[in-house]
């Protein structure tokens, strides 16, 4: 993050630098006298040798990047920006600057006509403007479109935009260089001068609209989103390197059906009778929180996240309807790896259910552990206002027994009274009455689109579980321990009830005005106060417990690499601007589409060059973390919701043992709205089902 911010203050600071030395440069040959004409000179030389300075200093950080992050960091960087600051840069060092040194005042009050000559010379003056060019380029690049994996086609672009926009300015030189060669140039007044450059910068400025405005037109055109798709269309089809898969050399496959399986049909065995039934009824309700806030929410069964409690190795079965909700439902398991068929993505697994409509999911639930469900249509609108719950998931063998469990689902809610973040419906803080030396469990659900900040104070505690796999010999944590957990994610903790209270807390700060959890016993004096501020140390998967066993490891032969570079840009994203966040410099339909063989080791690596995390989940599979910033953890853990920071790289890796069409999303909502979004696609699956408007079938 701190390279990001110091990339985005030194190039602005180059082009308001190289923007000052334009002015004086042109200026220049109009000194009214000698001593003005050096001072000048002088003020040029030095705000030249500052920007130098600081593209130096970008240089330096850019090289800095690579060195630590490596080259995917800088891979757009290096091929789509430095070449341009180099065109810029070099000629004003090999030529501009030592001209400018060389000029002498002479004897008389104006400059001799070969200083003049050579002061209005294009290749004195057009140089200092084009450094001016491609550092406002470099910034812009920095903060609105940064160059990831960029194209020959995009390369070219970046150089025609550069001499478009040298256009005016090289037009305006030329025409003060003729008129010195002809021995007809006449010094202007100031106020005529500043009227020239007030107009060169106007012209500047129209072949800057004309620019945007080609562009704004092309990109509501290319951006609109197909009426109608099957999911294979419109995408880079990505076989990470591998060997040839039946996708191999086009779309063959998907012309023959006859291939591969479709996803309509891999169900899994649902042959037997169910062990446990649900019913969740999609419908519009008034919910009023602790707060006496309400919220106009949609939500199954008029409840803030039911909760559906199985155990493992239970046939289950869920009936959907949907009463009221307008735009369609569906569920989506989070981080359960249900068969394809039943993972709940209108257009891609299933079709969106609409009201007065149903659909029936059936599983076999084996993975104990904290889960969840929610919406995956048009997920970012319909999760926020309430349609999601929990599912748990209790072990077949029990191999630690706690007295008590409670569960606790974090959510951003847009109330009456502004947005209220709560535990479930409590926006308050709540107290539990729990008798010391009682064994507790702690389920933590994170809903809310952003990462979230937890503390549990007043006793050591043991993380047991993460996104629902348990982590094996967790190590005791002091209460100065505050952990992060990404959106939809989930981490399971536990401790032993001391006689003093226990504070579990939204934040790492004060807890005023936060949810939070005090537990509290009756056999405390009434005259203690405790105090929970303290000092506190952030919690790291990766030094924690001991290594997963049932994971895939560093050291197996993986037959597929990915890479996915998280980026932003600003851009069009079906018709309408936005800030983009993108996968590889693109936004879903553009994103690639990963193919895999059934049975494979698959490796992904994560780069955030963004300006934000990105909580990247793959559905249907697990994935094992195995390095951080390119060094191998010391714990690899098993996640399926990976918080991934600013300037964090990743490198995870699962086995293709669940065939299927599966999304692979940023599940910060927001963002995968907007296209941050690609899929993990089996070589010899075909899809069922078309997404899009004409459909109904809206998938975020």
């Amino acid at each position: 993050m701190f390279e990001t911010f110091a990339g985005i203050i030194s190039a602005s600071a180059m082009t308001l630098l190289w923007g000052l030395a334009a002015f004086i440069v042109s200026g220049l040959p109009y000194a009214k006298n000698n001593r003005r004409f050096k001072r000048w000179k002088t003020v040029l030389l030095w705000i030249s040798y500052i920007a130098l300075a600081l593209a130096a200093l970008w240089l330096f950080l850019v090289l800095g990047w690579y060195i630590r992050k490596g080259w995917l960091f800088v891979e757009g960087t290096m091929k789509a920006v430095i070449p341009l600051m180099l065109i810029g840069h070099l000629p004003v060092v090999t030529h501009t600057l030592p001209k400018v040194r060389s000029l002498r005042e002479s004897t008389g009050e104006r400059l001799a006509a070969a200083a003049l000559v050579e002061l209005t010379h294009p290749m004195t003056v057009i140089p200092i403007y084009a450094a001016a060019v491609v550092s406002g380029m470099n910034a812009f690049s920095h903060i609105f479109a940064q160059p990831v994996l960029p194209t020959l086609a995009e390369l070219v672009q970046r150089l025609l935009l550069l001499v478009v926009l040298l256009l005016v300015p090289s037009f305006f030189a030329m025409k003060t260089y003729r008129k010195v060669l002809r021995g007809n140039f006449v010094p202007s007044p100031l106020w005529r001068r500043l009227l020239k450059f007030g107009l060169a910068g106007g012209l500047t400025a129209v072949v800057v609209i004309a620019v945007i405005v080609v562009n704004v037109l092309a990109g509501v055109s290319s951006s609109k989103l197909p009426e109608a798709s099957d999911m294979m269309n419109h995408h880079l089809m990505d076989e990470g390197g591998g060997a040839p898969t039946l996708l191999s050399g086009g779309h063959a496959m998907h012309r023959n059906h006859s291939s591969g399986g479709e996803v309509a049909a891999l169900t899994g065995d649902v042959s037997a009778p169910a062990d446990i039934k649900f019913e969740l009824v999609a419908q519009q309700k008034e919910i009023t929180l602790a707060s006496g806030a309400t919220i106009d929410a949609w939500t199954y069964n008029g409840q803030l996240a039911p909760e559906l409690r199985v155990r493992q190795g239970d046939m289950v079965e869920v009936k959907l309807v949907n009463q009221d909700i307008d735009k369609g439902v569906t569920i989506h398991w989070h981080g359960y790896n249900v068969p394809n068929a039943m993972d709940g993505v209108p257009g891609m697994t299933q079709n969106v259910v609409k009201p007065g409509q149903s659909f029936t999911y059936k599983f076999r639930a084996k993975q104990a552990g904290t889960y969840w469900f929610h919406s995956h249509q048009q997920a970012a609108e319909q999760v926020i206002k309430g349609l999601f719950g929990t599912l748990i998931v209790d072990p077949k063998n029990e191999t630690e027994v706690y007295d008590e469990e409670f569960t606790v689902v974090t959510h951003r809610w847009e109330t009456d009274r502004g947005y209220k973040t709560a535990f479930g419906d409590q926006d308050q803080a709540q107290t539990k009455q729990v008798a010391p030396g009682r064994k507790i469990r702690l389920r933590i659900v994170n809903t809310h689109n952003l990462s979230q900040k937890y503390m549990l104070q007043g006793v050591d505690y043991r993380i047991v579980s993460i996104d629902g796999v348990d982590i094996q010999e967790p190590d005791r944590l002091p209460d100065s321990t505050a952990f992060r957990l990404a959106s939809g994610g989930r981490y399971d903790i536990a401790f032993t009830m001391p006689d003093l209270p226990v504070l579990f807390k939204l934040g790492e700060g004060k807890h005023d005005g936060k949810p939070s959890l005090l537990f509290d016993t009756d056999t405390r004096p009434q005259t203690e106060s405790p105090s929970f501020e303290a000092e506190f140390a952030w919690f790291d998967p990766s030094q924690y417990g001991k290594a997963v066993v049932n994971g895939t490891t560093s050291a197996v032969k993986f037959d597929r690499e990915f890479t996915m570079i998280l980026g932003n840009k600003m851009g069009f994203y079906n018709g309408k601007f936005h800030f983009l966040w993108t996968i590889n410099g693109k936004v879903h339909p553009n994103t690639p589409t990963f193919v895999v063989k059934e049975g494979e080791n698959v490796k992904t690596t994560f780069v955030n060059r963004s300006l934000t995390e990105h909580p990247m989940h793959l559905h249907g599979h697990h994935m094992t973390v195995l390095k951080k910033n390119g060094k191998p953890v010391k714990t690899p853990w098993m996640t399926d919701t990976l918080n991934v920071l600013p300037g964090e790289t990743y490198e995870v890796a699962f086995i293709a043992d669940n065939p299927g069409m599966w999304m692979d999303h940023c599940h910060n909502l927001d963002h995968a709205a907007t296209g941050m979004i690609l899929h993990l696609m089996y070589d010899h699956v075909q899809p069922s089902y078309e997404v899009g408007t004409r459909s109904g079938n809206l998938p975020e």
